[in-house]
């Protein structure tokens, strides 16, 4: 199920892109995209321009700063004036201080600091069985011939590789799969990217259950689900059979499985859907309905406002009590970040307009431009 038409994705075959650049990790800098004669810039959030609209950019999924840097295609790393920090790696966006990069040409991976040089020397394999990820909650997952584990800044295994997949770790907890043989099957269109996890050929017969870890390592419940999201605000969304409710810390469920979609809490609250055919509600941590559902479309809460949509291309902003917070009317509306919120204006004249919008819903920057 789709949510607010920003955050879905487009796809083509197995590519895919979102209708609206926003920023999509919590740890990106407070810098925002904005195009100009069909090259990519960047404003603060008091709208003023930091790097001129001098970049080429490639849809609308990344292309964040962090750390100050911003990791790009075609000249590795800028600055936040546009200029060329270093060269001569191919890497990933910073995180804690440190991104996943190697050497150009070369095959081993490792992690480098904001001045371009190796913390973490080259010594990790990208492959089918073998993946690397950036540090989040200050452990990066590293999977060694199928099995995940967990390095610390020093490189030092704090977890052994042991689980058949994981997610990166939130708020101390990290999703995993415990057991097999199993099949993976990761929620977008590309079927050929169907995992057998724990098995030499392809004779695994059910789909992966999963579990969460601490970080020593332990499975803090013998609770296996269907699906599973990342912590928030201490609750991650479960799946059993085809519903969905929450779990704690503590691995057991707090609200029990009972609406057909939700998402992650943030200001208390979550979208959740209880029927196939019903629209978007809110609910607390309790599992509580506090804003009756409503809502064609629905986000999570950020920066206490959330977007909600009728389905026909209209979106608007809500507060924690289910009250229009923003006056105006969007043809697209993104979460707020660090202040501002990318927004589509509604045409009357064809022309695609777009907006950075604050709490108070004044228009900090606006822009004609591709999207």
């Amino acid at each position: 199920m789709l949510i607010v038409a920003l955050t879905a994705t487009i796809a083509f075959g197995c590519e895919s892109d979102y209708l609206i650049w926003i920023q999509r990790s919590t740890s990106a800098d407070p810098l925002y995209r904005f195009i100009e004669n069909d090259k990519a810039g960047y404003i603060d959030q008091k709208g003023r321009v930091v790097v001129p609209p001098t970049l080429s950019f490639y849809g609308n999924s990344g292309e964040e700063f962090h750390n100050g840097l911003l990791s790009r295609l075609d000249a590795p790393y800028i600055d936040t004036t546009g200029k060329s920090a270093f060269n001569g790696f191919d890497g990933g966006d910073f995180s804690e201080g440190l991104a996943l990069a190697r050497r150009v040409k070369e095959k081993l991976w490792g992690y480098i600091d904001t001045t371009g040089q190796f913390v973490i020397s080259p010594r990790f394999e990208s492959n089918a069985n073998n993946h690397i990820s950036s540090f989040s909650d200050g452990l990066a997952m590293i999977a060694t011939e199928g099995k995940a584990g967990f390095i610390d800044h020093s490189a030092s295994f704090v977890i052994k590789p042991q689980f058949l997949e994981a997610r990166d770790f939130h708020e101390g907890m990290a999703r995993v799969v415990a057991e097999g043989p199993c099949f993976y099957l990761p929620k977008i269109a590309c079927a050929s990217l169907v995992q057998v996890l724990g098995a030499d050929g392809g004779d695994a017969w059910q789909e992966c259950k999963f579990a969460f870890i601490d970080k020593t390592g332990r499975i803090v419940s013998p609770l296996r689900f269907d699906d599973a999201g990342d912590f928030s605000e201490g609750l991650a969304a479960v799946k059993i059979a085809d519903r969905w409710g929450y779990v704690g810390k503590s691995g057991q469920l707090v609200i029990p499985p009972q609406f057909r979609y939700v998402g992650e809490f943030s200001s208390g609250r979550a979208p959740v859907v209880l029927d196939e055919d019903g629209g978007f509600g809110y609910i607390d941590k309790h599992g509580n309905i506090v804003i009756d559902p409503q809502f064609d479309e629905a986000e999570k809460f950020s920066e206490a406002l959330a977007v909600v949509g009728d389905g026909d291309d209209h979106y608007w902003y809500i507060d924690p009590q289910g009250k229009k917070a923003i006056g105006e009317v969007f043809a697209t509306a993104s979460p707020f970040f660090k202040g501002l919120a990318h927004v589509e204006l509604i045409s009357k004249d064809n022309i695609d307009r777009y907006a950075y919008i604050d709490h108070a819903g004044r228009h900090v920057f606006t822009y004609v431009g591709t999207r």
